[in-house]
């Protein structure tokens, strides 16, 4: 039993205080008092009497390194304000950045992949910032923190980051394409890289990963590659965004490839620059075609062969070698390269060296760990390719009526994943058929050279079935640019004028492509004629499937001419003006860069079985030639004329053996009338490279240095050229205002000769007297010209030398 005093201290637990009137609750016994008194309250960021911190402050008065704090926050909207501040900072004050560069860019760096969609944007927008202000160098060595997570942020689990960081990828490759491409091999893809692989191999390993092209890369590793296990299931706009980054990348991988085979003075022999690489192989030999590249060029580019010292053998000296190969690789001229390319060369240069003979077999056909060969990039991204080409193009391409009820955006999705598939497409072809030629190259394996002619027909038949698939909707956009409806639905004139350009950006891709099909299709016929007779006679019961690679032969060659058959069509309209559109019903002329990206399609067109189809394209050439202007920049008239004198100038060399003659033109040239001169093509480009050194004056004297090249080796081939003398008399008296001019009002006056560099006045009396000089040729009928060189020479401002020239070559 508890005593009544126990009792009553267990119910005093649970009493409540009455309290008195007036008086508060008592306070508990372990309480922290927190009351504090103070005179003022200091707010420092609100304060006129602040003392400046002696650094650029923002306008929250927080230096940059206080920033940078706060954009480690955990909350969102300290981040982001932060992360504008910064941006604020750097413009205002741009020193900041060298101070502090490294704690910026590692800040920016881990914020790439922040869960904030408005957090990413802004790290985007600071980025171009800095990269826009900070030298190129001094961004290429902090950037690889910036690749390390825009890579991490490629691999997220969430799409929308994976999507910003395709856009942060872009920004990059914009900024440092040949830091980012560096290592890619386009030969050897892979999902499952090593940790020291190259910046390249990791960047299109992240962009097959975001294609679910990863099981498929699995797959191929075991011999087990289906086309079926490379679907993507992105929706359209991501697929869109990976597609834009992926041919930017390979634009920019091409380009980086380039670079370096011109080498670092610039003066290698690669594709890049006005250089004919596509009329490479339409010699019988690559020392063929440099002898004639150097003698067509005015002033050849000379560059740097590095004298390598030759290995020891047996001896304790050795003399240093010379290896020209080097100067001709990035041509692919080595020897054995061009060979097998066929009559009509490469659509496009190979976008990387050649490979040597010590690394044929190794670089041409990489095998797997079974002895089977590995698929290549664009037999990894084909089965992508041509899907999403078939689920944009009836959209894209629709009529339009159908196009003009169907949503805005969605048109313009579908329209800009055709074009990016075409931009993949193209890169990957060239690239694919263009260096193959190559891996037969070497030690000479029978086994390489079949590996690496399975692989071209491989990619040949890849290629067909893209095209075979786009010919229907050949010319893209007709019924877009044509209908008035859909100009109406345009809007500004601005937004017109860019959708007409993006159509021809796609048919220009088309037609480089079909291009590609037609010069590979014909570079291969002799090694696979080769190769199955060398088949023949080693077993029975072959006849049956023999057939039945005849007829799918007969099969892509129709699709092949249909294809061609477009093309031509749509060339030649082209050239002539006759496309139209409506902001331009009259007509609308090719832009010079179309027409330089048009060239290698214009020489496999040239060189169709067809004499007269080649003579129309031929004719539609010189009359986009004739109608260009060289005032202004005159680039149109520069590349239709360089390219029509490299057609012309290419049947003077022994080695030549492509089907592309002019003889049946210059064979009638002797009778013509003048007026029957102006209907032959051949006649109406001569005429007019005397108007084009008139034009041309002394705005860029190494256009008119070419010009003036033209002439002199067309008179020195006279008469077994393709122009006879009387043809090339006939330029003398149009030839005469170059040097001097009498005008019948104005008196006599200069011509552009006297003021152009000695080296090109001296070119120019070559010419002059090669032309007076003619065998066959009446005295009368050159007498202006040399009339007009004396008073040329005797002008006040011509130096000695050139007239010491001009009495030594007695005109």
């Amino acid at each position: 039993m508890f005593s009544s005093k126990h009792k009553k201290e267990r119910k005093a637990d649970f009493t409540k205080a009455k309290l008195k009137l007036g008086k508060g609750k008592a306070v508990a016994q372990n309480a922290t008092n927190t009351s504090f008194a103070a005179k003022s309250i200091a707010l420092p960021s609100q304060s006129l009497a602040a003392t400046s911190k002696g650094a650029p402050v923002s306008r929250r008065n927080l230096t940059l390194p206080e920033l940078l704090v706060h954009s480690r926050h955990y909350s969102v909207p300290v981040k982001r304000e932060a992360l504008h501040e910064i941006g604020q900072l750097v413009e205002q004050h741009p020193f900041l950045l060298s101070q502090h560069l490294l704690p910026l860019v590692t800040s920016l760096s881990h914020l790439v992949g922040d869960p904030s969609a408005s957090v990413r944007a802004a790290v985007r927008t600071l980025l171009s910032t800095v990269a826009d202000q900070l030298p190129h160098a001094s961004f290429v060595s902090v950037s690889p923190a910036v690749v390390l997570f825009t890579l991490s942020a490629l691999s997220s689990l969430d799409d929308p980051v994976r999507i910003d960081a395709l856009s942060t990828l872009d920004l990059l490759l914009s900024h440092i394409p040949a830091e980012l491409t560096r290592g890619f091999d386009p030969y050897r893809p892979t999902v499952d890289v090593a940790e020291d692989a190259p910046t390249g191999t990791k960047v299109v390993a992240a962009l097959l990963g975001l294609l679910k092209i990863r099981s498929a890369a699995l797959a191929a590793a075991s011999g087990t590659f289906t086309a079926a296990s490379a679907a993507s299931d992105l929706s359209p706009p991501a697929r869109l965004a990976v597609l834009k980054t992926l041919a930017r990348f390979l634009a920019a991988a091409e380009r980086r490839a380039d670079s370096a085979a011109d080498g670092p003075d610039g003066g290698g022999g690669g594709g890049g620059g006005d250089e004919p690489w596509f009329l490479a192989g339409a010699f019988d030999s690559p020392e063929a075609y440099a002898d004639w590249l150097a003698g067509v060029q005015p002033r050849p580019r000379v560059r740097v062969v590095p004298v390598v010292p030759a290995p020891a053998s047996g001896s304790a000296t050795s003399a240093a070698v010379e290896h020209f190969d080097a100067a001709f690789s990035a041509l692919g001229a080595e020897q054995g390269v061009l060979g097998p390319v066929g009559l009509f060369g490469l659509l496009t240069p190979p976008a990387s060296p050649a490979p040597t003979a010590a690394a044929s077999t190794s670089t041409a056909v990489p095998a797997n760990a079974n002895g089977q060969q590995q698929p290549t990039l664009l037999q990894l991204l084909h089965p992508t390719i041509l899907s999403s080409f078939l689920d944009s193009a009836p959209t894209a391409f629709a009529p339009s009526l159908v196009a003009v009820q169907a949503s805005g955006s969605s048109a313009t999705l579908h329209a800009d994943t055709v074009h990016a598939v075409l931009s993949v497409s193209r890169a990957l072809f060239a690239r694919e058929l263009g260096v193959a030629a190559g891996s037969s190259v070497g030690a000479g394996a029978a086994e390489g050279v079949q590996a690496s002619a399975r692989g071209k027909r491989d990619a040949r038949k890849m290629l067909l079935a893209l095209l075979g698939h786009a010919a229907p909707y050949f010319p893209f956009g007709g019924d877009a640019l044509v209908s008035p409806a859909a100009s109406g639905s345009a809007g500004s004139r601005a937004e017109a004028a860019a959708k007409e350009e993006r159509w021809m950006e796609l048919n220009l891709a088309f037609a480089e492509l079909s291009s590609l099909l037609v010069l590979s299709t014909s570079a291969s016929a002799a090694e696979e004629r080769g190769l199955r007779g060398g088949a023949k006679g080693k077993g029975k019961g072959k006849g049956k499937k023999a057939g039945k690679v005849a007829a799918a032969e007969s099969s892509r060659d129709k699709v092949e001419d249909v294809v061609l058959e477009r093309v031509q069509e749509w060339v030649v309209q082209a050239l002539r003006g006759e496309l139209t559109s409506p902001s331009h019903p009259l007509g609308l002329a090719l832009p010079a860069r179309a027409f330089s990206s048009l060239r290698p399609t214009l020489w496999s067109l040239l060189n169709q079985p067809s004499a007269a189809q080649a003579g129309d394209v031929f004719a539609a050439i010189v009359d986009y030639f004739a109608r260009a202007s060289a005032a202004g920049g005159g680039e149109a008239k520069k590349a239709s004329g360089e390219f029509v004198a490299w057609a012309v100038l290419i049947h003077s060399c022994p080695s030549y053996l492509a089907p592309f003659s002019l003889s049946a033109l210059a064979s009638q040239l002797a009778g013509l009338s003048p007026r029957e001169q102006s209907a032959n093509a051949l006649s109406k480009w001569l005429a007019q490279l005397p108007r084009w050194l008139w034009e041309l004056g002394t705005q860029r004297e190494a256009e008119t240095e070419m010009v003036v090249t033209t002439l002199l080796k067309l008179v020195q081939q006279a008469p077994k050229g393709l122009f006879p003398s009387t043809t090339l008399v006939g330029l003398a008296p149009t030839l005469g205002p170059f040097f001097h001019l009498s005008h019948p009002s104005r008196g006599s006056m200069p011509g552009p000769f006297t003021k152009l560099s000695p080296s090109v006045q001296a070119r120019a009396l070559d010419l002059a007297a090669l032309l007076v000089g003619l065998d066959g040729v009446d005295g009368e009928a050159t007498k202006p010209l040399r009339g007009a060189v004396g008073r040329a020479v005797r002008t006040k401002g011509v130096e000695e030398g050139v007239r010491i020239r001009w009495q030594g070559l007695g005109l």
